[in-house]
């Protein structure tokens, strides 16, 4: 009895199935939206919860690499920063390690450096090279009597005249204080360094205008030649600091080219053409500028 009650309603269950069924594809065929509860499938809850959790963890770990990557790229930009000063700092070290602070000429450093790249080109070549020792005749009367600020004008003054009187494979280096050298590689002969002392004297004994003062000087200079005088930078700094003080005894502008051992008695002196342009050694002049209403008053003071 209980079978059959159970097979009765299995056969009925069928039947509304059946009738469903024939339901739906009739309201499918005629375009029309079928009557009853409608059928879905979804997830069930807790894998639903799961995916979403799953997509809001993905958005999460998004923003956090986004995050990051901005931090990354502050990082970076102060970095480049960082490198850029670090570089202009190098190259000023380098620039200040091989260069004079107050005029910018090469130091030393930089002319030992030079000089033993001039040298080994002067053997390669057969050339030899000129030293130049420069020195401003009583410049020290410039610091007493105008300060030391209007000595360093001088100083830089000079060395730009001198910058712009040689030539572009020559040195010209601040040795110290007053004093100059001027390297000259691959000269012809002794007469090629006199004609550019000759050059330089008339270029320094030009007036100086500093701090509405005129100041007129001039120099001594002494000269060494490669490899006669010298085969190092030391034994050509010596000849030539020799000759140039030999110049300052002559009481005149004057240009020594020294030379060395035996033929030290034939010194050769060089006075310039025009004694006047190129200046006097004992005598030297400030002339001080005063503006007046009606027109110019100049005083001249002899040192």
């Amino acid at each position: 009895m209980a079978r059959h009650s159970d097979s009765s309603g299995v056969v009925y269950l069928k039947a509304v199935r059946s009738k469903l069924r024939a339901k739906r594809a009739n309201s499918g065929a005629t375009g029309k939206a079928a009557s009853g509860p409608v059928v879905t499938h979804a997830l069930p809850a807790p894998g639903l919860r799961a995916f979403i959790k799953e997509i809001y963890a993905c958005k999460q770990l998004v923003k956090s690499a986004q995050h990051q990557i901005e931090i990354l790229a502050e990082r970076n930009a102060g970095l480049q920063q960082e490198l850029i000063e670090l570089t202009r700092q190098e190259a000023k070290a380098r620039y200040l390690a091989y260069h004079d602070g107050l005029t910018g000429l090469p130091n030393r450093s930089l002319l030992q450096d030079r000089f033993q790249q001039a040298m080994s080109q002067a053997e390669r070549r057969h050339k030899p090279l000129a030293l130049l020792m420069l020195d401003l005749d009583e410049f020290k009367l410039v610091n007493d009597r105008l300060g030391h600020v209007s000595g360093d004008k001088v100083l830089q003054a000079v060395a730009q005249r001198l910058t712009r009187g040689i030539r572009g494979a020559d040195t010209a280096c601040r040795y110290g204080g007053d004093e100059f050298v001027i390297m000259l590689p691959e000269i012809d002969s002794s007469d090629s360094a006199t004609a550019l002392v000759a050059e330089i004297g008339k270029r320094l004994s030009e007036p100086y205008i500093i701090n509405g003062h005129r100041i007129f000087m001039a120099a001594s200079i002494g000269v060494a030649i490669y490899p006669g005088d010298g085969r190092t930078l030391d034994d050509l700094m010596k000849q030539a600091d020799i000759a140039m003080y030999r110049a300052k005894g002559t009481g005149n502008s004057t240009c020594i080219i020294e030379q060395r051992k035996e033929n030290a008695g034939q010194a050769a002196l060089y006075k310039p053409a025009d004694p006047k342009n190129a200046g006097r050694v004992r005598d030297f002049f400030i002339e001080s500028e005063l503006m007046h209403a009606q027109g110019q008053h100049k005083k001249h003071q002899q040192i």
